[in-house]
């Protein structure tokens, strides 16, 4: 019962502490052009991410449109600080989410997060911090796991440590 306790303390600890920024493997800053949490009037094709940090050359851009489906989009790494991703030219007004994935150069941690802007009247998805959340669930399922797998070879060890004890106790020794 400790051991759940421990588990799950550990595991609310580890999803605060990850749901609290946009990077989750490695603190970096993101500027977005347009910026994060902006209005635009006009349509745009192309969103541009600049990291305090420099990227490695894999670079993950993915636009999600106001229904939350996957814009066709080519992203690619246009300097040592900046990436960018290209779309066709808007055409549905709401908002929409930039998520990105790469690494940073220096130590080759994960930069993972996501930026939004509005297109037009504001409305549709709203930012969700689905990356926080899914490591967030995978670390509580490892920590689980883990201590799980932990107790139950013990308990192999501890029977197999018996069974031997009983074995020579009938053989007299």
């Amino acid at each position: 019962m400790r051991r759940c306790l421990i588990a799950l303390v550990a595991g609310t600890m580890l999803a605060a502490g990850l749901a609290g920024g946009a990077a989750v493997a490695h603190d970096a800053n993101v500027d977005a052009s347009p910026a994060s949490g902006s209005t635009i009037d006009q349509p745009i094709s192309e969103v541009t991410l600049t990291f305090d940090t420099t990227i490695g050359d894999d670079v993950e851009l993915a636009v999600l449109d106001p229904d939350e489906t996957e814009l066709d989009s080519t992203s690619s790494r246009i300097s040592d600080f900046a990436a960018k991703v290209e779309f066709d030219p808007l055409d549905e007004e709401g908002t929409y989410i930039v998520r990105y994935l790469t690494t940073a150069s220096e130590d080759g941690h994960l930069l993972v997060g996501a930026v939004q802007f509005t297109f037009g009247d504001a409305g549709g998805a709203s930012i969700v911090p689905w990356i926080a959340f899914g490591v967030a669930a995978a670390a509580i399922l490892a920590v689980g796991a883990w201590f799980s797998l932990r107790s139950h070879r013990r308990a192999a060890v501890g029977a197999s440590v018996d069974d031997v004890d009983d074995d020579l106790s009938d053989v007299g020794v």
